[in-house]
Order: C-alpha cells, then structure tokens, then sequence
C-alpha cells in the first residue's frame, strides 16, 4: 500500500523497536528520559517517488540515521538486521542493507543542507494565554532558539561548557516551510539550504545530534554540501 506522507512518528517508533531488540537497556533509558535525546534522522529518500491520491509510491528507500553516541548506532543498526522486516502504517519494509558511514569533519564555515526540517518554538501570548508558536526560520526569534537549544544540548551531552559559544547562520540560500502531523500534533518547522559558522565543537554536535528540537522525531538532520 501507499505510504502515507506523515511517517515520521511511526519511523521514530520503529527506530526505538528495533534498538530494543540489540539493546534493551539504552532504549528504555531513553523511552524513560525527559532531557534531550542526542540523535535524529533524515527523511525517508524514495527513489522513483510518485505521488498517488493516499500517499507515496516508490521502489526502494533508505534513510541516514546520525549521532554523537556510537554506542546508539552500532545498537539499532544490530537491531534492524535482526529485525530487518518491519510496517510504517499499512507500508510494508524489508531492510536489504545497513552501512555504518566514516564520520564526517564539519568545517567552521559551510553549507548545509536539511535532510529533514529544522523545528523551533517559541512562547508567545494568544489572546492572554501563553501558548507554544512554531518558528519559520525568517524569524529572527528562530536563530536566537536555535542557538540556544545548540547550547543547552551540548552541555547535556558532554556535561560541560562548548569550548567556544559561537553559531551562526549567515545566510540562507533556500527555503520552505512545511507542516508535519506528528502524532496527531501539527509542527511547523523549515526546509532550508543554508550558510553556516561556527565553533567546530557546536557545528560537529548539531550536524551529529540535529539541530533544533524534536530531534528523535526526525527533525534537524541536515548534510554538509560545502564546505570553505
């Protein structure tokens, strides 16, 4: 059957099953866990992709899966090929092959680009309430959110202060603001190509465990496309 377009929350719980499977003491630490969770994955990439009137068609599919925890990777990618069959909604999937990819050095000035889009809120009043506000990234509020989120998740991961707090978008190439339906939730959140700086603690860490929020629901994973 057709994929339906808004898979992310099923590939999430997928992911969580089959690292389960290898290791079932990290995914319940992480099932369990209220601060950050330091991973997150692209978009699937359907090859020869057709839009038909309930979802997507296509004839294979892969998707990258990146964080700083190597313990994480080896783990769900032990676990898929023991499970390699598995349903995202009424889609039936069987994995062929898993690789584990060299890591990848991310220079202090590059571009990226989105495999899956950045999502960042904010707080704002509504008719005297406060209430979360989803952020396009022409919104100055966005970078200062993002930097910020940069930040507080480094210093969770590695338990201390980024040797050098400096992050940057310098320019922003292309842009589109999509609307994803997760678990029954409506996020919006960006699809962009843009230039980047910084320092090369905070660049590696955001290109490793994703940048913005709702990491391991398969928000800001991005690829290097230049780098200076």
């Amino acid at each position: 059957m057709p994929l339906g377009y808004d898979y992310q929350y099923w590939l999430a719980s997928m992911l969580l099953d089959r690292l389960d499977a290898a290791d079932g003491e990290l995914a319940e630490f992480l099932h369990s866990h209220t601060g950050y969770k330091f991973y997150t994955f692209s978009n699937l990439r359907l090859e020869d992709r057709r839009s038909v009137d309930d979802g997507l068609q296509f004839d294979n599919a892969h998707f990258y899966l990146t964080s700083p925890d190597k313990q994480f990777i080896e783990s769900f990618s032990s676990g898929l090929l023991q499970e390699p069959e598995f349903n995202l909604g009424h889609t039936e999937f069987m994995v062929k092959s898993v690789e584990i990819l060299d890591g990848v050095d991310v220079p202090s000035k590059c571009t990226m680009k989105t495999l899956s889009p950045i999502y960042v809120k904010t707080r704002r009043e509504v008719e005297g309430e406060l209430k979360d506000w989803d952020l396009y990234a022409k919104d100055a509020k966005f970078h200062e959110n993002l930097h910020n989120n940069l930040v507080s998740r480094y210093e969770e991961y590695h338990g201390e202060e980024p040797p050098e707090d400096y992050f940057e978008i310098t320019d922003i190439h292309r842009f589109k603001g999509r609307r994803y339906t997760i678990a029954g939730d409506n996020r919006r959140c960006s699809e962009m190509e843009f230039d980047v700086q910084g320092s090369p603690e905070l660049l590696e860490f955001g290109y490793e465990a994703g940048f913005g929020e709702k990491n391991a629901m398969g928000f800001g994973c991005v690829e290097v496309v230049d780098g200076a």
